[in-house]
């Protein structure tokens, strides 16, 4: 067959592959035959016919895998994905050659190609019927639900049940911290639970996902024969899913913008549906990433405005609606409550002599004493050196223990030194009365603390010294 004429028939870039059918029926060399002349001019000074795909383009399992579908298997196939190393998206039609090597293990088929650089939403959409219905109920599930968790547990459970896996899990990266967190995960077997895993998910075998998936838009195993490969790159986790009995796997970036927040993870799923599931699961992941980045800035701007980011305890404004929240019956303060207000002795001094960076590691400092003290309690940072600290459900002798404990630990000479008020409330006192009476009680131990050392602001500054 004369396939540079075939070839140079075709308007847009395209070229006549090769692909080699091993004796075990697995994917080997896939060559470029012969290329038209806007294929040829997207690879100047390096195209050459008869070249190895992967002298110009990195390796791509998931292309490779295509490929032998169509040139072995006779099947039409359509792609739009993003090749991550070359920031490119390209959109390929898979068209089977009725021709073989005469050694009867080469097969051949046309590649045609189309390149952009950005993601263009309606080649994305260009999408089955049926996975398209699919998609837009995935949608609808993250959309229209107010509990997230809900709605993105419902998404894990359909993508369970349409790719007939034994489990389908979404797994959150926290680079900073350097851990991974389930978000939410469906099993096959009800019994299961993402628990009994947990040996198999080591920091040395989630660290790994990253440095693994590289540039790829996901890793896909179907049998053995690629599970093999991926252990050639990742000894490390294919250990770990040979003892989850993983036998075929996809395994998904979620991503926002360009950093990777999280991952969907597909086990032993219905390989003989691979094409159908691999197009509605990449869309899907999109919307997942789409929907967990939207959470993710939700929380953070929440985390902003309700904790104090020096010292990581509720600030003001957290403090402000607690109490409304009291005032107004929607979240009681549960009776009896104690109230405590601790000012740091000594924050003016230690900012002067030391600097704002003295000065923050004291509050941090004194903020870690009220966290350990009052452990399960509200504390709130009210406001430069002022903390208080609102304990509901607690007895007058746990309370006056947990006021003892604060003030050996912060007493003259240590570190920290607070001065404190506390009240305590059976329900005879209300919520705005009972603080009052804390501040007062504070106000008049600061007084009797400076009155009786009068040297302090001098320790103060030999102790920054």
């Amino acid at each position: 067959m004369d396939f540079q004429s075939f070839v140079d028939g075709v308007d847009m870039p395209a070229a006549v592959m090769s692909v080699e059918n091993t004796p075990d029926n697995h994917c080997g060399d896939i060559y470029i035959v012969c290329a038209n002349t806007p294929y040829k001019q997207s690879a100047p000074g390096v195209y050459h016919d008869n070249i190895l795909y992967t002298d110009l383009i990195p390796k791509e399992p998931n292309f490779e895998d295509f490929c032998y579908r169509c040139a072995v298997q006779k099947q039409f196939l359509h792609s739009y994905a993003e090749v991550k190393a070359m920031h490119l998206w390209t959109e390929t039609s898979y068209i089977p050659i009725a021709a073989t090597s005469e050694s009867g293990n080469t097969y051949y088929l046309l590649v045609c190609i189309e390149t952009t650089i950005q993601a263009e939403s309606d080649r994305r959409a260009s999408v089955s019927v049926e996975s398209a219905s699919f998609i837009i109920q995935t949608c609808l599930n993250l959309r229209c639900s107010k509990n997230f968790s809900e709605s993105i547990h419902k998404v894990v459970s359909d993508i369970q049940e349409r790719t007939e896996a034994f489990s389908s899990c979404i797994f959150l990266i926290d680079s900073t911290r350097k851990k991974a967190t389930p978000l939410s995960a469906k099993y096959r077997n009800d019994e299961a639970r993402i628990e009994d895993f947990a040996e198999y998910l080591t920091y040395d075998v989630v660290s790994s996902w990253i440095d693994t998936v590289g540039d790829h838009d996901e890793i896909i195993l179907k049998d053995d024969f690629d599970m093999a490969e991926l252990e050639k790159r990742n000894p490390v986790w294919v250990k770990s899913l040979r003892g989850a009995k993983v036998t075929s796997m996809i395994f998904v970036p979620l991503t926002q913008g360009e950093t990777i927040i999280g991952f969907l993870f597909i086990t032993n799923f219905n390989t003989e549906r691979l094409v159908e599931i691999k197009e509605f699961i990449e869309l899907t992941a999109f919307f997942i990433s789409s929907e967990l980045a939207n959470n993710n800035m939700v929380e953070r701007l929440a985390y902003l405005s309700t904790i104090d980011t020096l010292t990581g305890v509720n600030n003001r404004n957290s403090m402000n609606a607690r109490i409304d929240y009291h005032v107004n019956g929607k979240q009681k303060v549960h009776t009896p409550f104690g109230i405590i207000f601790a000012d740091l002795n000594g924050l003016k001094a230690c900012n002067d002599q030391g600097g704002h960076e003295a000065g923050d590691r004291l509050l941090q400092d004194a903020a870690a004493i009220l966290k350990k003290e009052c452990d399960g309690y509200e504390v709130y940072r009210a406001g430069g050196d002022e903390f208080v600290v609102i304990m509901p459900a607690i007895e007058k002798t746990a309370f006056e223990e947990a006021v003892a404990r604060i003030r050996s630990a912060s007493t003259y000479g240590k570190p920290v030194c607070f001065a404190i008020g506390s009240s305590w409330s059976d329900n005879s006192t209300s919520l705005r009365r009972c603080m009052h009476l804390a501040d007062e009680a504070m106000y008049a131990d600061k007084q009797a603390f400076y009155s009786e050392h009068h040297d302090y602001q001098k320790s103060i500054e030999n102790a920054v010294r």
